[in-house]
């Protein structure tokens, strides 16, 4: 009898130990279910995976695909094992190329990855011990074809006049054929008032649906030294991504001057009459001193009360100053101000914000008149407050003619 309770213990205590060894090396995954949708037959889609654990020692992981759809699923990397830690999560893609063949329906999957033997830095816990987690997939066949795309994070350099400019942009192929997505460039004058030239470019490598790409372009121009304000607008995509950039050619040799102004600071609410400081927040970014100076307007509605235009400031490399203006607002109501920072014959994005003036210089007062959503609480409250006594009430009566 001893024996027998002996070994129930023991039983017990390695049912523990091994609970608590799996525990100790747990795998985890940012998607539980990968859902791909519009496939096109003899296609391509993808979906991107981490793998994640809690051990500090390298954790060897193999996986297994399994459903309907398995034959057409395979992972890049797809070399099994591989290896996982703490500091060291990995990437894997789940890609699905479903054959011409596939009939229009959805289809289903999973993909199982294994922990190898759990091993720690002092040895094997035990080879019986393995953690393990499942991803769930579904896969909707379509014979319609999808363009649809998006592009974002555009970029491009200052350059010497004579070399090229180099463009950058992120693009998203959000349906489900390839693309060679086209961009269009406007090169607009410093002032945004005349367009000086046109570049259009098209992506020489396609981009598989589902996937997001950086693509890089490299054009020759004989655009004269000047800074550019650049248009940018993606015809393959619908034109989605359109918006504007800045560039420069500068004289060889030369230094690429950068600047940005940050922000424009004042009180929000001031009073009327009062003399306002307005600090334009700056940032030379180059390698050289710039010389900075404010200029925008105030302005309320279609009047403009003020033409910004501050002396200049020298600014060091890497230095934040305030280029400072003031303003004194006769009338109340909402002001809007609005301006650049010009800096060695270069000007910033434009950045704006309001004034709001009134003869106290304070916010209007809060929570004086109720809303109607207020009202309506107070009102169900006061019904529920009624029917809570009515039922009391009748409680009491009925318990008085029990007692009767």
């Amino acid at each position: 009898m001893k024996q027998k309770y002996i070994l129930i213990t023991a039983l017990c205590i390695i049912l523990v130990l091994n609970a608590w060894m799996a525990e100790a090396a747990v795998i985890g995954a940012n998607k539980g279910v990968l859902s791909y949708r519009n496939v096109l037959k003899d296609g391509y889609a993808q979906d991107l995976v981490t793998l994640t654990t809690d051990t500090d020692f390298n954790l060897s992981i193999t996986y297994k695909v399994e459903g309907e759809a398995a034959e057409w699923i395979r992972l890049e990397p797809e070399s099994q094992p591989f290896f996982i830690s703490k500091d060291n999560p990995y990437v894997v893609a789940v890609v699905v190329e479903p054959p011409p063949d596939a009939r229009n329906q959805q289809y289903s999957a999973t993909i199982r990855f294994i922990t190898g033997a759990l091993a720690g830095p002092e040895g094997q816990f035990g080879t019986a011990v393995r953690a393990a987690i499942q991803l769930r997939l579904g896969v909707e066949i379509t014979g319609q074809e999808m363009v649809s795309c998006s592009a974002t994070g555009f970029a491009m350099e200052d350059v010497e006049e004579g070399y090229p400019f180099e463009f950058y942009s992120v693009v998203t192929n959000n349906g489900n054929v390839r693309i060679k997505p086209e961009f269009v460039l406007e090169f607009w004058n410093q002032d945004q008032t005349e367009l000086v030239k046109s570049f259009s470019l098209i992506t020489n490598e396609s981009i598989l649906p589902t996937v997001q790409k950086r693509v890089f372009h490299s054009f020759s121009h004989a655009l004269p030294i000047g800074q550019y304000w650049v248009k940018i607008s993606t015809p393959t995509c619908g034109g989605s991504g359109s918006g504007f950039i800045t560039a420069s050619v500068f004289e060889r040799g030369g230094v690429s001057d950068k600047g940005e102004l940050l922000k424009i600071e004042h009180d929000a609410w001031v009073k009327t009459g009062d003399i306002i400081p307005i600090d334009a927040i700056f940032q030379n970014l180059g390698s050289r001193i710039v010389s900075a100076k404010f200029k925008g307007t105030i302005s309320s509605g279609d009047n403009i009360f003020k033409i910004i235009d501050t002396d200049p400031l020298d600014v060091q490399p890497g230095e934040i100053v305030s280029l400072r203006t003031y303003f004194n607002p006769i009338q109340e109501g909402q002001y809007m101000i609005t301006g650049r920072v010009l800096y060695n014959k270069k000007l910033t994005f434009d950045k704006s914000s309001v004034l709001n003036v009134n003869p106290s210089g304070e916010p209007p007062e809060q929570g004086k008149t109720l809303g109607a959503t207020t009202i309506a609480l107070i009102f169900i409250l006061c019904i529920i407050i009624f029917i809570l006594i009515m039922i009391f009430k009748r409680k009491k009566k009925l318990g008085r003619g029990q007692r009767k």
